[in-house]
């Protein structure tokens, strides 16, 4: 991989074991369409992988797994409009594989949104130079365009190119799912008609009409299914271009959008303009070119998920983007690392995204009550609507055989929705928005943990019982006959911080408005002083020399040590190695991520220090400090999210090793195919949470009810760096290096705000600029 300009990524030789790799790395989406950066003449197999993708069209079908019948609901694969290739003289059609390639270059353009192939090569004893340029409108929701350019070098013949698009794939990106049905989609129809080549099927289970279809700019003659060809006089030299206009769509099967496209031309200028505007909000600026290079990738694959064309759909933001089937497209709690970054630049898109967790209230309030709690029960992993959709099965790949997953019981899920409500309303000020949504969301979450919350009469605590924190190696006593864990620290400090926030929540709100919500959710005075009282009583584990405890027994699990994985185990994912061998990860110390630390992640230390005094309990700066040492040492990090999560909880304590896991955070997608996750689609969670650390950890920049609070952790080993962000319609620039961060207020702000920072508090005024120090 080369940077030779700093918007550009390249690769500048062709390696078919990493093609799937790279098809990931470099899709282009708009967040509505996203289409896998497969060569067009490709096919499924061993080297390529086809993807399109649309957000939230997904296949719900059942499957048989242990003798339990099962549904499950999974992005779909759709028909592949990209195919495209030629043959000369009625030979053979062309394929790299079947070709000696000279020269190769595949570039990813991030600040146009534009891919290119330029390839120079042997192709049946005759020379060729091809371009292959492909973009996916920015502009317009379903539309994107790939041109194929042919030039013969010393030659001369005849030149047949066939476009078509492929009805015929399936799902089979992941390889843990080939138990698991793979055709998500009906039966296809393919034809031609009336210049344009399409195919129409619909999603198993939901029904829902897909089109996918192609426009030439050229005349060609229709072949079979949704196939064309024309042919050409090729002479050396002179280039021969064909362009196609691609749509897919679950919503215009008319092809409006096809019908009515303007020229190619305008096409690419008006989605280069869209390009533009979106990175002039972004703001972000490194003097070290490659980590300049990094964070731009890291925004381009966030902007490619959530956009303003996304604002159009009913969707959330999936761990894996809209780029693959990792995860099934399913919504997890990513949005937790992506809405900082995104609340500060388009609050607008961060709004959306929280009306699709709004709109599944109800279904969370149902789950809740049939689960015999009251509230908003939240599911774990959801998607087109609000039914709990996380696998009760996981294929372990090492033994061949079933793993029961019950990590749907992660109902941490809701204080991270009660989060992100807060946050949106800290960041934009609006309460109009806490008024109708939020507030809502926030009050129904903290009613659910008040009756999760068990009191217990023998030492005046609650207990929040039978769940699962982050650390999925973990969902289950050892020999336990059911599954669940007790007093999860992070579960619980979150439980405990979204009771305070509904405690307050409808003093920001108009007085009509909070009485309204008070009236028509039944709550009452008695009802919110239980929740202050059980926000007091919650139980924490602690370990020896004051450790902040995982959960209630994690201490008491025996340490992993070395051998006990036979040699040819070793390496591979612990809690499939483990049941591979008869045991369970659920017997150890050892987590896959980030669990306990994840609360020194989300807040403040300041703040996570004031949730425990209020429960009773003495922690400090040295304390959390043992703690991380303690959880570092028992942390295998097989989630993308877990250095990110570590990076920002050791900002304060330990810098510099914060910083190496910032770095190695940054290059988790780029740094090479070492598995196949990253084929299976961009981990966008992580790359939203390192803009996170960044500007909320290392700058110390988030919003507070006053105003904004400035507490910098900056690396000293870190290059100068500038961020732009909007905080309640204003604008402020930060700047870090040597040692000390600056914050100015923009010129042409309307007002004054405040700004909480180490020794106090100031008002910033326009125009006006303050520093400060580093914490660590």
């Amino acid at each position: 991989m080369t940077k030779d300009d700093p918007w550009k990524i390249t690769f500048d030789a062709y390696d078919p074991e990493t093609e799937e790799h790279r098809e990931a790395l470099f899709a282009l989406g708009n967040g509505v369409l996203v289409i896998r950066n497969a060569v067009p003449w490709s096919h499924e197999g061993s080297e390529h992988y086809p993807g399109t993708y649309l957000a939230g069209a997904y296949a719900r079908f059942p499957a048989e797994i242990e003798g339990e019948t099962v549904e499950v609901e999974s992005l779909a694969n759709l028909p592949n409009p990209l195919p495209l290739t030629f043959r000369i003289e009625d030979g053979a059609w062309f394929t790299l594989g079947t070709a000696e390639i000279i020269d190769y270059r595949h570039e990813l353009d991030l600040r146009n949104g534009i891919s290119r192939r330029e390839i120079t090569c042997e192709f049946q004893g005759r020379r060729l130079r091809l371009s292959v340029r492909h973009f996916v409108s920015m502009v317009r929701p379903g539309l994107a365009v790939l041109r194929l350019r042919v030039v013969p070098i010393g030659w001369s013949g005849r030149v047949e190119l066939r476009a078509s698009v492929d009805g015929t794939l399936e799902n089979r990106n992941v390889e843990r799912y080939e138990p698991y049905p793979s055709q998500h989609l009906a039966e296809a129809d393919a034809d031609v008609v009336d210049g344009i080549a399409r195919v129409l099927t619909r999603l198993r289970g939901s029904g829902t009409e897909i089109v996918a279809a192609q426009k030439l700019d050229q005349d060609a003659n229709a072949g079979s299914g949704a196939e064309q060809h024309l042919s050409r006089d090729a002479e050396s030299g002179v280039p021969i271009d064909l362009c196609k206009l691609i749509e897919v769509s679950a919503t215009d099967l008319d092809l409006d959008q096809l019908h009515a496209a303007p020229d190619v031309a305008t096409l690419e200028q008006e989605h280069q303009d869209a390009w533009h505007r979106l990175w002039s909000g972004i703001g972000l600026e490194a003097e070290d070119g490659e980590v300049a290079h990094l964070l731009r990738f890291h925004t381009f694959h966030l902007l490619q998920t959530v956009s303003p064309l996304s604002s159009a759909v009913d969707t959330g933001i999936p761990a894996r983007g809209w780029h693959g089937e990792g995860y099934r497209g399913h919504i997890f709690w990513d949005e937790l690392f992506v809405f900082p970054f995104l609340l500060t630049r388009f609050p607008d898109l961060a709004r959306e995204k929280l009306l699709y967790r709004w709109r599944r209230l109800d279904a969370a309030r149902e789950a809740a009550q049939r689960a015999g709690y009251r509230g908003a029960m939240f599911p774990w992993r959801s998607a087109s609507d609000g039914r709990e959709v996380t696998p009760h099965w996981q294929w372990n790949m090492l033994s061949k055989r079933w793993m029961r997953d019950d990590t749907h019981l992660a109902r941490h899920i809701g204080s991270a929705i009660a989060y992100n409500a807060w946050q949106h309303f800290l960041t934009t000020g609006d309460t109009e928005f806490l008024a109708d949504h939020g507030a809502e969301m926030i009050l129904e979450v903290a009613r659910f943990w008040a009756s999760k919350a068990e009191p217990n009469d023998r030492d005046d605590r609650y207990d929040i019982r039978g769940v699962v924190g982050p650390d999925e190696y973990h969902t289950a006593y050892p020999g336990a006959a059911s599954p669940g864990l007790d007093n999860n620290a992070y579960t619980n400090v979150t439980a405990v911080w979204t009771l305070c926030r509904a405690l307050e929540v409808l003093d920001h709100v108009p007085a009509d408005a909070a009485a309204s919500l008070r009236d028509r959710l039944g709550i009452t005075k008695d009802e919110m002083a239980h929740w202050d009282r059980i926000s007091r009583k919650v139980r924490l584990a602690f370990h020896g020399n004051g450790i902040l405890g995982q959960f209630e027994g994690f201490d008491r699990l025996e340490p992993l040590q070395s051998g006990t994985l036979p040699p040819h185990l070793e390496g591979h994912r612990l809690d499939w190695a483990l049941e591979a061998i008869g045991q369970s990860s659920n017997n150890y110390q050892m987590s896959k991520q980030a669990d306990t630390l994840m609360l020194f992640y989300l807040f403040p230390s300041e703040e996570v220090f004031s949730i425990l005094e209020r429960l009773g309990y003495a922690f400090d700066r040295s304390a959390l400090q043992r703690t991380c040492r303690y959880y570092f040492d028992r942390t295998m990090h097989r989630s993308s999210l877990s250095r990110v999560v570590y990076a920002g909880a050791l900002a304060e304590v330990d810098p510099e090793a914060s910083l190496d896991l910032f770095r190695t955070a940054l290059l988790t997608d780029l740094s090479g195919p070492k598995s196949q996750s990253v084929a299976e689609g961009i981990h966008l969670g992580a790359m939203g949470g390192v803009l996170d650390v960044l500007q909320r950890r290392y700058f110390g920049l988030s919003p507070n009810v006053d105003g904004l609070r400035f507490f910098p952790s900056y690396p000293a080993n870190l290059c100068p760096m500038r961020i732009d962000l909007e905080l309640r319609g204003l604008k402020f620039a930060a700047e870090a290096g040597h040692g000390e961060v600056s914050l100015t207020s923009h010129p042409s702000n309307p007002t004054a705000l405040p700004v909480t920072r180490p020794g106090g508090v100031s008002l910033l005024t326009p125009g006006e600029s303050i520093s400060a120090g580093n914490r660590n």
